[in-house]
């Protein structure tokens, strides 16, 4: 009975002593608040490739490893780095940035197995599409710099291909119909090719067979003050212009829509044009009746359209003096993203991520 009370006595005492025990964490802050000492920011065993020489000014910016689709320069301005992300491939922009800048490589955010953690750098923003992007970082955080993108193809989706369009083109016209009230060609850029577009003032003239010089406005931008009366319609044109009516049977005449038709309708909607006033139109056949019909039918089903993948956006071309023309630009989207990186020294792990260190 003796040994049996020893015994539980003992077992008594190792529970009480055990369950007294500091965790071990708590023992190691403290350990490093009396020491201050600090833990690595990457507590691992990778070694960077020092032979490598990559002192620059100006990287290359890849993406996909091999497309190049612009450039990251570096210059210095009142004790700050002056670190520019430039697209000049026409065909790509920025959508996600991440910068890191450190006093040397080991100080990026990385993987135990050597990869950059992109997602942990000290600057990063996310954008609709741009072409340049600029960040001012003081000098003192170092000379080593790695730059992170990710790029999208511009015709990736509406609001990327709207994004990019030019800023003026060149345009010339040919004739009228059957499709269209005017065909034109546009010769150079993106929006280059042949186009069946629409009069949106009738209050201007515009010749055949020549050619122009236009300012190019999408429809979510503000347009030039007075141009329309009513250009709050927009979005009915737009609806109208993905509807196809031209050679479509009309349901209450049971007569083929004409582009005559659908130009006035497109006239009555952003001007205040009525019927007798367009005696002199050149608009070909056009039947009163189903002007008023189009425009009904965008008033009903138009309002705040939105045009999405697979759809034409209307692109109002506005030259100087003369009548100014919405075409639809088609918005094939297709997926296209890649990572990008500003070209340099190897990061040691798997991966084809770059840094460069910085020299003036």
């Amino acid at each position: 009975m003796k040994k049996l009370t020893l015994a539980i006595l003992a077992i008594f005492a190792l529970i009480f002593f055990a369950c007294d025990v500091e965790p071990a964490g708590e023992n190691l802050e403290a350990i490093a608040g009396k020491s201050n000492l600090k833990a690595p920011k990457n507590n691992n065993s990778i070694e960077f490739d020092f032979s490598e020489e990559c002192l620059k000014s100006e990287a290359i910016l890849y993406a996909g490893q091999n497309i190049e689709v612009g450039k990251v320069t570096v210059s210095e301005a009142e004790g700050n780095y002056l670190i520019t992300y430039e697209i000049t491939n026409d065909e790509w922009c920025i959508t996600e940035t991440h910068l890191s800048v450190v006093n040397a490589p080991e100080e990026f955010p990385i993987t135990n197995a050597g990869n950059p953690k992109n997602g942990d750098f000290e600057y990063s923003d996310d954008f609709e599409c741009e072409k340049t992007i600029t960040y001012e970082v003081p000098v003192e955080k170092g000379p080593y710099i790695a730059a992170h993108a990710v790029v999208e193809c511009v015709s990736n989706s509406p609001e990327t291909i709207v994004a990019n369009l030019p800023e003026t083109i060149e345009f010339c016209t040919i004739d009228q119909g059957p499709d269209a009230y005017l065909n034109i060609t546009i010769g150079d850029g993106l929006l280059s090719g042949l186009y069946g577009a629409w009069c949106i003032d009738n209050d201007s003239p515009i010749q055949l067979n020549n050619c122009y010089t236009a300012d190019v406005y999408s429809l979510n931008e503000e347009l030039p003050d007075g141009a329309f009366e009513y250009p709050e319609n927009f979005d009915l044109v737009n609806w109208l212009l993905n509807q196809n009516v031209v050679g479509e049977l009309s349901p209450s005449s049971g007569e083929a829509y004409t582009y005559g038709d659908l130009q006035f309708a497109i006239w009555k909607l952003l001007d205040d044009i009525e019927d007798e006033s367009c005696e002199e139109c050149s608009l070909g056949s056009f039947t009163p009746d189903h002007v008023d019909e189009l425009a009904a039918l965008a008033q009903d089903n138009g309002v705040d359209f939105t045009p999405e993948c697979g759809d034409v956006t209307g692109v109002i071309l506005f030259p100087e003096a003369v009548q100014p023309l919405i075409i639809p630009i088609s918005l094939e989207c297709s997926p296209c993203e890649e990572t990008a990186w500003a070209d340099g020294c190897d990061f040691p792990g798997n991966n084809w991520a770059t840094y460069f260190e910085y020299t003036n």
